[in-house]
């Protein structure tokens, strides 16, 4: 990790690069095919993005990224994903820690320690929009870290 870089503009680092890829290969096989990919606008969450589009054959034009979910919390997370339209059915949130954990950890009975770098949370809720909240119904499909996949 090359600390001479403000936060914003750090790179992955090299190890984390292939775990990436190795993600974004795992999630084409579990046919994920995603309608929209919410991203953080940090060089490194970008970075994560272009593997996910190349893999999973979304146009990285189409990315929608959001300066909510860079240095935020749980809150503006959900913030972000209630203003989705509800056509879209499958939605990717590439961000940060430890939002994405605390995020994910509202939903969860059997709460989640971190997702790692390159890590994913694969949530399905249970109703027919984006308007969730702590108490909307949903069940962990998948939780994939690059040491289990």
């Amino acid at each position: 990790t090359d600390f001479s870089l403000p936060d914003f503009d750090r790179p992955l680092r090299k190890d984390r690069t292939d775990d990436a890829k190795n993600m974004a290969k795992h999630l084409k096989e579990l046919n994920v095919k995603p309608d929209l990919i919410l991203c953080s606008p940090a060089k490194r969450t970008k970075q994560t993005a272009e593997y996910f589009c190349e893999k999973l054959k979304y146009d990285f034009g189409k990315i929608n990224f959001d300066d909510r979910l860079y240095e935020s919390g749980a809150e503006e997370y959900m913030s972000v994903i209630r203003e989705t339209d509800e056509g879209i059915k499958t939605l990717i949130v590439i961000g940060h820690n430890p939002s994405i954990t605390d995020f994910t950890n509202q939903f969860l009975e059997n709460k989640i320690d971190e997702v790692p770098t390159t890590g994913v949370v694969w949530l399905q809720f249970e109703n027919n929009n984006w308007e969730i909240y702590r108490n909307t119904p949903c069940r962990l499909k998948h939780f994939l870290t690059p040491k289990t996949i």
